[in-house]
């Protein structure tokens, strides 16, 4: 699953010095897209040849590795892949492939089901 909170920290570390400005150019992205990285404004994972660029160009101790472990990936023989460790992973990775209307259908009925469960709680007490 992607964690943007590590996946900034990591960003973080790999600028050193620079200014985020700085960082992506020297990366070959746009600075909006570095903005959004680093504030976890951006909902999916970037993608492995984005995130190739950033290690590329990372100082300190932060690799590939790094970047893809945080963006929900590990390694499977040559290629990295979506890491699916659990069944509540699996879950997320299907809701994130949803569109924007059917996300909403889904937290809709997500609320009715608690608010009938406190309802519920409510009448047995």
């Amino acid at each position: 699953m992607f964690s943007k909170k590590i996946f900034s920290m990591l960003l973080e570390k790999a600028k050193g010095p620079r200014s985020w400005r700085q960082f992506a150019a020297d990366c070959d992205i746009s600075y909006v897209q570095m903005r959004k990285l680093v504030q976890g404004e951006q909902e999916n994972p970037p993608r492995p040849k984005l995130i190739r660029k950033l290690a590329d160009h990372a100082f300190d101790d932060v690799d590939l590795e790094d970047f893809m472990f945080a963006a929900g990936m590990v390694r499977d023989d040559a290629a990295f892949v979506v890491r699916e460790s659990s069944k509540q992973d699996g879950f997320y990775a299907k809701y994130r492939a949803l569109s924007q209307k059917e996300k909403n259908t889904v937290n809709e009925f997500i609320e009715f089901l608690g608010s009938r469960r406190a309802a519920k709680d409510s009448e047995e007490q």
